[in-house]
């Protein structure tokens, strides 16, 4: 309940200030977190290892920093989606790559997205929804109903409607056949069942549900990914399916897939490290 009204709150003032205002706040807010030390450790821990420099280089503070910058800014954009409309929502997001879904979405088996948290990728999954194909969002069910319905609505009405990762997950086959999309951020996996696999020439436990899924039921796999262009806008892709190999041993073809789908999130997540919104410790 507590939660839910600082949502409400935080909300309620992302409404009333315009947005050069919005954005201060946002930079004030990361500023504080930043010095209060609020997931700072892993933070700068992602950075050192995706970047491979020392944790106690003065860049490795820099970026940390400047994550919590953007990472408030995309929330201030979550937080006005239902003033952002339409035609509008659609220039502050330029998106290529629609020809890819479409040929992805002729095979007829639905289509899973893999993307990682790189920029607002809220924003992302929802530029599509906008553009009338019926996409599927995972996020994690919260224990107050209504914290989970405020972002259910904000989601929904850009299109994105909201499947919890952390509830059954066989409706998934059964939107995929009905030649829908499913979005998963495969970067981390909160249930805790991610397997270790070589990251940016580490180990980390790294999630495989989108491979597994696009095997078991011969969906293409399509990247897609957004960052930030310029201080209010997005650019976002859509990538080529991955040419999966899916004869032989399913574990072995878990693993070998799943190879490849990281190594496509480590180009951008390289490319974007300012971006990467990663909180949590996935380090071996």
């Amino acid at each position: 309940m507590i939660i839910f009204l600082g949502y409400k709150f935080i909300e309620f003032l992302a409404f009333i200030t315009p947005y050069p205002i919005s954005y201060f706040i946002a930079i004030i807010a990361g500023k504080l977190t930043y010095w209060l030390g609020i997931y700072v450790k892993p933070l700068k821990k992602n950075v050192s290892n995706v970047l491979n420099i020392d944790i106690k280089d003065k860049r490795t503070s820099r970026i940390a920093q400047n994550i919590y910058y953007i990472w408030f800014r995309n929330i201030i954009d979550f937080l006005k989606h239902p003033l952002v409309k339409g035609e509008n929502f659609k220039k502050r997001v330029e998106i290529v790559g629609f020809s890819n879904l479409d040929k992805a979405l002729k095979r007829k088996k639905g289509v899973v997205i893999f993307t990682a948290h790189i920029g607002n990728f809220e924003w992302g999954a929802c530029r599509v929804g906008i553009e009338g194909y019926k996409i599927w969002g995972t996020a994690l069910s919260r224990p107050y109903k209504k914290t989970n319905l405020f972002f259910e609505k904000r989601r929904l009405s850009k299109g994105l409607y909201t499947l919890y990762a952390n509830k059954t997950l066989l409706k998934i086959f059964r939107l995929l056949r009905k030649n829908e999309i499913i979005a998963i951020p495969s970067d981390f996996n909160p249930t805790g069942t991610g397997q270790i696999y070589d990251f940016f020439g580490k180990k980390a436990y790294i999630p495989s549900g989108a491979v597994e899924i696009a095997l078991k039921s011969g969906a293409p796999l399509v990247p897609s990914f957004i960052w930030r262009k310029g201080k209010y806008n997005h650019f976002q892709i859509i990538g080529k399916p991955l040419k999966l190999i899916r004869e032989g041993n399913i574990e072995e073809l878990i693993k070998i897939n799943n190879q490849k789908m990281i190594k496509v999130m480590e180009k951008y997540i390289r490319e974007h490290i300012e971006e990467w919104e990663m909180f949590h410790d996935i380090w071996l």
